[in-house]
């Protein structure tokens, strides 16, 4: 996935390390197939003969590539040749590197093994043994037999209209060997050059692929079932067909059959080319005129190669070394590297940072998106172009910002998968969730309420949540006053010093009512001396929330948002009712008790990501609008990816021998599970500013 559009994915999507069903021989074998039919150079600009000079070589380094996970196809060079000699009407041919053609040849050549059980006999277009010669004989045969009448058919503008979700969703049902699936999607959901700039190709089988014929064979194999039930004979060159039937009436049936099952393929057939004629009037099919017993075919050395219009020029050299050397890392990972090298950030790398700990978080931003499902995958697509192809099987929640369109398909599917879906306007305020079915532990919930309804129980939990809060935000102002210790010495003493309430003021509350009030003074002294060490040059005038009046508040506010939607799917998921708190009282709408978990998160986690991002200038004060009709300021589009990027690394970068806060968001979950179900001590989450990213608990019993 690529960071370069507004779409973000915190989890690895590592290209395959493959296992092959092929060796360095098959390639050899298919490199000869290759060098036989010549053709012209890629976009890299290698001919054949150049190939030629070191193949084994280039092939060795392939399979090494395949087997490394760091293969990457080059993309399509376009050619416009005449489509007939002297017609006028052209045909556009997309063709792979030579390189992409030898690896294409080789796995079409041990698909064709599988497929070739499966293709019915009625199709004779790029199979073994069959060609125009067999279908004209089986023509002339069927004639013999009493078949007079021919539903004459094409299929308009087949190779460049094949639905890519159709065709990846099937052959991701067939479990096709090794890793061949992969590599098929990554030829399927190609770029191509036109020699100017590159588009994806987000239809259409393109023809000048090696791989290209079998799969227009195995995309058809629905419509010759469907039309083999006729009362007809069908005879299908490619995306040329005949049915030949007994009668003009069933002739008729045979094309009405034929575009309902287009349809259903997302096809149709070409008006034009579509018709019932019989052998008594005459009819032309592959070149060849049947009329009555006769047939005329012309001479095949008599054929004729239509013009060549246009070639694109290969791709420049500053834009081969993608392809020639791709990253394998995680993309998450280059996208970080990418977003730090522009700010200069030093924060440490997080290229490890999911190592043992693989979830995933999608946000999408880019207005006018739609996120569908394709077999087992989701794409989010705009304007005909692929922004995103992950499967669904590794994300954990799905954030959906402002104007995107989210199929049934694909939300059924996630949900389904237990996946949620959060949606928030533009500017980052929560609408709501649509959430899987997750509420079969109703004994767990009735200890939650049992636990709300008894005062003394519900305080001990608000209490433990406070002051690991409080606890939290003073190692906050600690850790930066240390670090300014020979800097700005008045704001690190004033951060030394501040007077924050302490777990003993805490311990005396004996009301909800106190403990808010205690933990809103504590807030506001926390603010006034973290604000201290804010180098941006934003202005800060104290925390304001509803809606956020300046960039800082606006920051904050947005972290504080994405943090209560992580907890507030993970509480759910655990089994615990989200809306029913213990600090925070109950409020129509609200998650209460996810809002209680995340509170000795807000210093340390999100506090500290703004300060960073605004110190280092990440995010400017330019990154911000104020949109019409509406009060407060907003990330414009550009800097809310950036937030997003930034956030995801800072959610997973891990200190040596510690968790990342992800993990600890799940810990502290699952720590609210065991003091409900179990009546074991709850353990608040505690920051130590002096190892920085270690934690010790505070624990209360209940």
């Amino acid at each position: 996935m690529k960071f370069a559009v507004p779409v973000s994915l915190s989890t690895p999507v590592r290209r395959f390390p493959m296992q092959l069903p092929f060796t360095l021989a098959d390639l050899l074998s298919a490199w000869e197939r290759v060098q036989e039919n010549e053709g012209c150079a890629g976009s890299d600009g290698v001919t054949v003969r150049e190939f030629a000079r070191n193949a084994e070589a280039r092939l060795r380094l392939l399979l090494q590539r395949l087997e490394a996970g760091a293969y990457l196809p080059y993309p399509l060079l376009k050619i416009v040749v005449e489509k007939k000699p002297g017609s006028g009407k052209t045909r556009t041919l997309l063709v792979p590197c030579v390189r992409d053609r030898v690896l294409q040849t080789t796995v079409a050549r041990e698909l064709s093994r599988s497929f070739e059980e499966e293709f019915l006999e009625c199709s004779y277009a790029y199979r073994p043994g069959r060609g125009v010669d067999r279908a004209i004989a089986r023509i002339r045969e069927l004639h013999f037999q009493g078949y007079e009448f021919a539903a004459d058919a094409d299929i308009e503008a087949f190779f460049d209209e094949v639905d890519h979700n159709l065709l990846l969703g099937r052959l991701d049902a067939e479990r096709l060997a090794g890793n061949c699936f992969e590599l098929l999607r990554l030829w399927i959901r190609t770029e191509y050059w036109d020699g100017e700039r590159l588009h994806p190709l987000s239809k259409g089988i393109p023809q000048g692929s090696p791989v290209s014929p079998l799969l227009a064979n195995f995309f058809l194999e629905d419509l010759d079932v469907e039309l083999e039930k006729a009362d007809g004979k069908l005879v299908r060159y490619a995306d040329d067909f005949l049915v030949l039937t007994r009668s003009a009436a069933a002739a008729q049936d045979a094309l009405a059959r034929t575009g309902a099952m287009l349809e259903r393929l997302h096809l149709r057939l070409q008006p034009e080319k579509t018709r019932v004629s019989s052998f008594a009037e005459g009819f032309e099919f592959l070149g060849v005129y049947f009329r009555g017993w006769d047939i005329w075919s012309p001479w095949k050395n008599e054929r004729k190669m239509g013009k060549l219009f246009s070639m694109a020029h290969p791709l420049p050299q500053r834009m081969r070394k993608r392809y020639e050397d791709p990253q394998t890392g995680t993309a998450i990972a280059e996208a970080f590297r990418r977003s730090w090298e522009r700010t200069g950030d030093k924060i440490a790398d997080a290229t490890n940072a999911t190592k043992d700990f693989n979830m995933a978080f999608l946000y999408l931003t880019q207005q006018g998106a739609v996120l569908r499902k394709s077999g087992d995958r989701l794409l989010v697509e705009k304007d005909e172009q692929i922004l995103l192809d992950t499967p669904y099987h590794k994300l954990d929640h799905v954030l959906v910002f402002g104007n995107i369109q989210v199929t049934t398909q694909a939300l059924g599917e996630l949900l389904e998968k237990g996946v949620p879906i959060s949606l928030f306007t533009r500017q980052g305020n929560l609408r709501g969730s649509v959430t899987p079915p997750r509420g079969k532990n109703v004994e767990l919930r009735l200890k939650q309420f049992q636990i709300y309804v008894n005062p003394e129980q519900s305080l001990k939990i608000a209490c433990a949540v406070v002051a690991a809060k409080l606890a939290n935000g003073s190692a906050v102002l600690a850790r930066y006053a240390r670090r300014n210790r020979e800097g700005d010495q008045d704001s690190a003493e004033l951060a030394g010093g501040s007077a924050c309430p302490t777990f003993e003021d805490v311990s005396k509350a004996r009301t909800i009512a106190e403990l808010d009030g205690i933990e809103g003074a504590g807030a506001r002294s926390y603010f006034e001396a973290l604000m201290r060490f804010n180098r941006s040059g934003l202005v800060w005038e104290g925390r304001k929330k509803h809606p956020a009046t300046d960039p800082l508040n606006a920051l904050l506010s947005l972290a504080y948002t994405i943090l209560m939607q992580e907890m507030a799917a993970l509480v759910e998921g655990l089994g615990l009712d989200p809306g029913l708190g213990f600090l925070h009282q109950l409020d129509y709408g609200r998650p209460s008790l996810a809002l209680d978990l995340i509170e000795p998160y807000r210093h340390p986690v999100a506090d500290r990501f703004v300060l960073q991002l605004v110190n280092r200038k990440i995010v400017v004060a330019e990154d911000f609008v104020n949109r019409s009709g509406l009060t407060g300021v907003f990330l414009a589009p550009a800097a809310l990816i950036r937030f997003f990027e930034c956030y995801e690394k800072w959610m997973l970068a891990t200190p040596p021998g510690g968790k990342c806060f992800r993990q600890r968001l799940h810990h502290q979950a699952e720590a609210m599970v065991r003091t409900i179900r179990d009546g074991v001590e709850l353990a608040a989450y505690r920051f130590d500013h002096e190892t920085e990213d270690e934690c010790f608990t505070l624990s209360v019993t209940i």
